[in-house]
C-alpha cells in the first residue's frame, strides 16, 4: 500500500488496518457482503477506505453494496446526502425500506423513552407487572437499566406511556436482516467505534477479553467487521480533512455531532438535537412533536424556543409528575425523598 504523508503515523497504521479489515472480510464471505450505510460521518468514512481498497485494487470496484435503510425518521439533510453519495461518490447505494411505518409502531406496540434497554424494562413492568424487570429498573449495579431519582415517575401505576424499545427493530434490523436473506450475505461492515462509548466500549473489551478480536464479531450467522473500530474522534476528523471526504449538510451546515432518527428520546443531546430541528427542518420538528411530545415532557426537556411546548410541559409537571416522582421516591428510595418533600403525596402507598 503506498505511504500516507503529512499524517501521523499512528493514523496511518490505522487507516492501513482498516483496509485490510475491509479486505479480509471480502475473502471470508466471497464478496457476500454490504456495507451498513446511515449517511453518518463513520460510515461515510467506511466507504471512502472501501474506495481506497478499490484503488488499489484489492477489491472489485463498487463489488460491496451501501445499504441504508429508508425509514422516514431520517433529517432531510442525511436524505438529500444518501442520493448524492449515490450519484456522484459511490453508484453501489441499496435503498431498503422497512415493513412498518413509525407511525404504525407507536399506535400498536409503544413509544422509546430513556434508551433501549430502559424502554424494555419499563415494557415489561407496566404491561406484564414483572417484579424482576421493577428491580433491575432500581438496582444502581444495572447501569443500562437503572432509573434515576428523576425519572422514577416513570415507574408510577398513573404512569400513562406505552414504552418499547420495538422501532429500532422493526425500523432498523428487520430490513436488513430480510436483504441479508433476499442477497445470501454471510457478512457486513459497520462504522461502529469503541470512542463512541457505552455498550460499544464494554462488548469490544469483553471481546477482547474472552479471547475474540477487536474488530470482528458475529450475529444471528454473519461475520460482522467493524474496520474503524479502534479509531478516536480525532482520526475521524484527520481522515475526513486529508481525503476531503464529502459528508452531509447535517454536519457541515446543521453542526450536528451525530445524525440518525432526527427525533429519537434516547439521543444523549436531545435538546441540541430537537434545537436543529426547530430551526433547519420545521417540518419534522412539527412530526416529532406531533409524535414524542408526551415522551420529551416526561423526560422533562426544556424546549426554550418552544413556548407552547413549555406551557404543556411545566403544567404536566407542577400537575402531575412532581407528585408521581414523589411518591416512588417514597416508596422506593424514601431515605432521600426530603428532597422532594415540597410535593405532595398523590398516591396512598
Amino acid at each position: 500500500m503506498t505511504c500516507i504523508k503529512e499524517m501521523s503515523k499512528e493514523l496511518n497504521t490505522k487507516i492501513v488496518n482498516a483496509m485490510e479489515r475491509i479486505e479480509q472480510l471480502v475473502r471470508m464471505t466471497d464478496g457476500k457482503c454490504y456495507l451498513s450505510f446511515s449517511g453518518g460521518k463513520d460510515s461515510t468514512v467506511v466507504l471512502a477506505l472501501i474506495k481506497m481498497c478499490q484503488d488499489i485494487y484489492t477489491i472489485r470496484p463498487y463489488s460491496i453494496p451501501a445499504v441504508y435503510s429508508e425509514t422516514g425518521l431520517e433529517l432531510g439533510a442525511t436524505s438529500r446526502f444518501v442520493r448524492f453519495i449515490k450519484d456522484t461518490y459511490y453508484p453501489n447505494i441499496h435503498m431498503i425500506r422497512p415493513n412498518y411505518s413509525f407511525h404504525y409502531i407507536i399506535e400498536n406496540f409503544g413509544k422509546p423513552i430513556k434508551s433501549k434497554m430502559r424502554s424494555e424494562y419499563l415494557f415489561r413492568y407496566h404491561s406484564k407487572n414483572s417484579q424482576s424487570a421493577l428491580s433491575n429498573l432500581l438496582d444502581p449495579k444495572q447501569k443500562k437499566i437503572y432509573i434515576a431519582n428523576k425519572d422514577l415517575h416513570m415507574l408510577h401505576p398513573d404512569f400513562k406511556i406505552q414504552c418499547t424499545n420495538k422501532c429500532c427493530l422493526y425500523l432498523k434490523k428487520k430490513p436488513f436482516d430480510t436483504y441479508s436473506k433476499n442477497n445470501d450475505i454471510l457478512g457486513y461492515l459497520t462504522g461502529l467505534r469503541m470512542a463512541e462509548g457505552g455498550a460499544r466500549t464494554m462488548n469490544a473489551l469483553n471481546r477482547v477479553k474472552n479471547g475474540g478480536r477487536l474488530c470482528m464479531t458475529a450475529s444471528k450467522g454473519k461475520t460482522v467487521i467493524m474496520p474503524i473500530i479502534d479509531w478516536t474522534n480525532q482520526d475521524i476528523e484527520d481522515f475526513i480533512s486529508y481525503y476531503n471526504v464529502p459528508l452531509s449538510e447535517a454536519y457541515t451546515e446543521y453542526h450536528c455531532k451525530r445524525t440518525g432518527c432526527f427525533l429519537c428520546p434516547y439521543s444523549l443531546n436531545l435538546k441540541e438535537d430537537l434545537s436543529v430541528l426547530y430551526y433547519n427542518e420545521p417540518n419534522r420538528y412539527t412530526a416529532a412533536i406531533h409524535w414524542l411530545k408526551d415522551v420529551y415532557i416526561a423526560q422533562n426537556v426544556i424546549l426554550p424556543f418552544d413556548f407552547t411546548y413549555e406551557r404543556e410541559r411545566i403544567k404536566k409537571w407542577a400537575d402531575e409528575y412532581d407528585k408521581m416522582r414523589y411518591d416512588m421516591m417514597l416508596k422506593y428510595r424514601p431515605n432521600i425523598a426530603s428532597k422532594y418533600s415540597n410535593c405532595q403525596l398523590s398516591l396512598d402507598l
